[in-house]
């Protein structure tokens, strides 16, 4: 190409977008990308990297289009609103559409691990917050497929590493005062774990590469471990004991009707069946550890366990 792709970065103030962000400004790609508030932090740690930012929401056509003018990439990463799940698909097909117009030919959406083949998955109800995620994500996919870009990429990961530093943390309730983590799984539930920054090295790689990664859709995961075998290295990083408590069946299911991240928990228990974790690995893309995610995340580690 006789100059710099330009790529339109959705959630860009997101771990994803901001990962992906750095790593083409340091490819010398142009980057664009709408923000609800331009003083956030996040948003100028953007505008330091160079990125060009513009104020506004996915509902804003003028702003996206703005935006995504002189666009010829777009990495599509949406988030559900549970108060209004189905707008997540709205907003999608209203940056697919504005993307189209722009002129973008290779669209990179970043799914979910299992989206493809949810009819495998137990214990999944579509009206639940996990299930309409899921469905949303499944719906926008198809909506990728069917959008006539010259080229398309899906990469579907699983959990985040970075779930359990700061601010994510919350999710796994008292782990981070008390050391202790009560969930749904058994103690051999085998979890793939995924680093957002191996996320965007698959994004830049599908970018680099459209003929390649055309039409793929790509599982992601550069570990897997059973929870007492998170712990074991959360405690080998900040010198905490930890302890993993299976929750009883009756606890089960008296939280998941009040708790969607428990009935996530039984989902998220199947996903090790929906990736083979040497098909990452023949990309040629670098994957972290998540002993390498601590080491190099260890000062927020810190923070996160209050050391």
């Amino acid at each position: 190409m006789s100059s710099a792709p330009t790529v339109f970065v959705c959630a860009a103030t997101g771990s994803q977008g901001l990962n992906l962000a750095r790593q083409l400004r340091e490819a010398s790609w142009t980057v664009h990308a709408t923000v609800r508030n331009p003083t956030s932090p996040a948003s100028l740690t953007l505008a330091a990297l160079g990125v060009k930012l513009t104020t506004g929401d996915w509902d804003n056509t003028a702003a996206l289009e703005a935006s995504m003018a002189g666009c010829t990439h777009l990495f599509l990463n949406t988030i559900i609103p549970f108060a209004n799940p189905s707008h997540e698909r709205v907003q999608a097909a209203r940056i697919l559409s504005i993307a189209k117009a722009a002129g973008v030919r290779h669209v990179v959406y970043s799914s979910a691990l299992s989206v493809d083949r949810l009819d495998e998955v137990a214990h999944l109800d579509p009206e639940s917050i996990p299930g309409q995620s899921v469905y949303s994500k499944q719906a926008i996919e198809t909506a990728v497929k069917a959008a006539g870009f010259e080229s398309w990429t899906i990469l579907r990961g699983p959990s985040f590493m970075e779930n359990f530093l700061l601010p994510k943390v919350a999710m796994f309730g008292a782990l981070r005062d008390t050391g202790v983590w009560r969930a749904a799984y058994t103690p051999e539930t085998v979890m793939p774990l995924v680093d957002t920054d191996d996320i965007a090295r698959f994004a830049v790689a599908a970018f680099r590469d459209p003929k390649r990664f055309h039409g793929k859709g790509v599982a992601i995961a550069g570990d897997a471990l059973t929870p007492p075998q998170i712990l074991e290295k959360l405690s080998k990083a900040t010198g905490r004991e930890m302890s993993f408590v299976q929750m009883s069946d009756e606890e089960v299911k008296a939280q998941g009707a009040v708790n969607p991240f428990i009935r996530a928990q039984l989902v998220v228990a199947q996903l090790i069946d929906f990736i083979d974790l040497e098909e990452p690995k023949s990309w040629g893309v670098q994957l972290t550890t998540f002993d390498e995610f601590l080491v190099k995340n260890k000062e927020l580690v810190r923070e996160t366990y209050e050391l």
